[in-house]
């Protein structure tokens, strides 16, 4: 047993005082610290006793687990954005790639008639390139707001964090970057999309990376893990994720970076979820963040 007094994060002065002065506390919800900086949402009812004198005999306390109440409410609230997304995205895309069609034919047009290897010819090529560019941001976009479904196949997930590694090896250069990929031996095959994996591994490897001082510490533990599944961990050495923004990492166009898109986190949660799986998110502030992704083995469930 543990007493109220004793639980971290719950202000039981001020919870007698209020107590002693109402009478009653209805449904206050309070966040209390768990074991590794595990933040439980509970909710809190009080009430005093007394007898037909009136004479206090104490007060009774009802503490409630609402963690999933929370999470219901929240993945609510991002299913709700994803389809204002979806609806905004369709009619963006067609009112887009309209005009972009017609910039790239006069631009491959304007290519075509200039000297070859003549600033003109390259000034039409770039703009070739840029609405490639632009037609693709677009395709993203239409992809993460109403998402198709996904094929899985017998995959050897080293090789992807492999792969992921490569991909993001320029960014990490730049920053005098080390990693680390801790294996459990022995890992099976596990049915997923590799190419839907790899873009969510990038992607949190791409966030470490730029979250990190030079010469920060980048490190992937892979594992396999209760209930036929395998786990996928990326740690660094950053200053940690503020608890009071975590509940937003993976809301669409949520971000904290001056040119940040607010996509990154939110694709990664999708192809989580597209598999069959969850994603965790623990930090502590100083000490780095570290994203887990868990997975079944045998494909979604």
């Amino acid at each position: 047993a543990v007493l109220l007094q004793d639980i971290p994060g719950l202000d039981w002065t001020g919870i007698r005082a209020e107590l002693a002065e109402k009478g009653r506390i209805l449904d206050r919800e309070l966040l209390l610290s768990g074991p590794h900086a595990q933040r439980l949402p509970v909710s809190l009812s009080a009430a005093t006793m007394r007898n037909e004198n009136n004479v206090l005999l104490g007060a009774l306390f009802i503490l409630s687990d609402i963690s999933e109440m929370k999470q219901l409410q929240s993945e609510a609230r991002r299913n709700e954005r994803l389809t204002a997304l979806g609806n905004l995205a369709a009619g963006v895309a067609h009112e887009i790639r309209n005009p972009l069609s017609t910039i790239k034919g006069m631009a491959t047009y304007i290519a075509r008639r200039m000297s070859p290897g003549g600033r003109e010819q390259e000034a039409a090529n770039t703009m070739i390139v840029e609405v490639d560019r632009l037609n693709r941001v677009v395709s993203e976009l239409l992809e993460f707001a109403r998402p198709g479904p996904i094929t899985t196949v017998a995959s050897n997930v080293r090789d992807i964090v492999d792969l992921a590694l490569r991909l993001g090896d320029a960014d990490i250069k730049s920053k005098n970057i080390t990693t680390h990929v801790n294996a459990e031996p022995n890992l099976p095959m596990v049915f997923i999309n590799p190419e839907r994996f790899a873009q969510a591994l990038l992607n949190l490897i791409l966030n470490a990376v730029q979250a990190m001082a030079p010469g920060g510490t980048l490190t992937i533990s892979l594992e396999q893990v209760p209930e036929h599944a395998f786990s996928v961990s990326v740690s660094d050495t950053g200053p940690g994720i503020p608890e009071d923004i975590q509940a937003s990492l993976f809301t669409p166009y949520f971000t904290t970076k001056p040119s940040g898109t607010g996509l990154g986190l939110a694709i990664v949660h999708q192809i989580v979820e597209s598999h069959g799986g969850r994603i965790h998110v623990s930090t502590l502030p100083g000490s780095g963040a570290r994203f887990t992704l868990i997975f079944p083995i045998n494909g979604q469930k």
